[in-house]
């Protein structure tokens, strides 16, 4: 069941990487290069007469995230997604919720499942706010939410293996 959930939580993770590569050309215009033959040929078809020196659009600063911030937000949400699913799954067959504060919903799926998104949502608004004074300390909010969601997820993988 750990292996399972480190892979699922891998794949989110690494879903949110691009497939393909800004580069500029020699004008200094930037334009898209696809990182493997297939996305070459795909994208061809795909792309047509669409016009890539175009500037890219930046939304919400001079300054672009860094790709581990999307990477952690990913994966709090699958690692938060799992921890969800793995206790829904866990207190009917005997597991008890070891949160004081959660007990009361674990046994309403509905009320957990939207209090989840609660606590997913949160240190990702921390984070967003945090980022436009303290780049770092958003980078170490989201690691800390993923290191806690990570034990989370390993101690329901255990009791759920123990429960079958």
């Amino acid at each position: 069941m750990f292996r399972t959930a480190a892979i699922v939580v891998l794949s989110f993770s690494l879903s949110g990487l691009p497939a393909f590569a800004a580069d500029k050309d020699a004008q200094g215009r930037t334009t898209l290069r696809p990182t493997s033959k297939a996305d070459a040929a795909s994208g061809a078809a795909l792309a047509g007469d669409v016009d890539w020196s175009l500037p890219p659009v930046n939304f919400g600063g001079s300054q672009a995230r860094p790709r581990v911030l999307p990477a952690l937000y990913t994966s709090l949400a699958a690692l938060q997604a799992f921890d969800a699913y793995s206790t829904t799954k866990g207190v009917p067959l005997g597991a008890r919720e070891a949160n004081p504060l959660m007990r009361g919903a674990a046994s309403k799926p509905a009320v957990f499942w939207a209090l989840k998104a609660g606590t997913t949502v949160l240190p990702m608004m921390a984070a967003e706010r945090m980022w436009k004074k303290n780049r770092v300390g958003a980078v170490v909010v989201m690691a800390l939410a993923n290191g806690l969601a990570v034990a989370v997820a390993a101690n329901n993988a255990k009791v759920l293996g123990r429960q079958k």
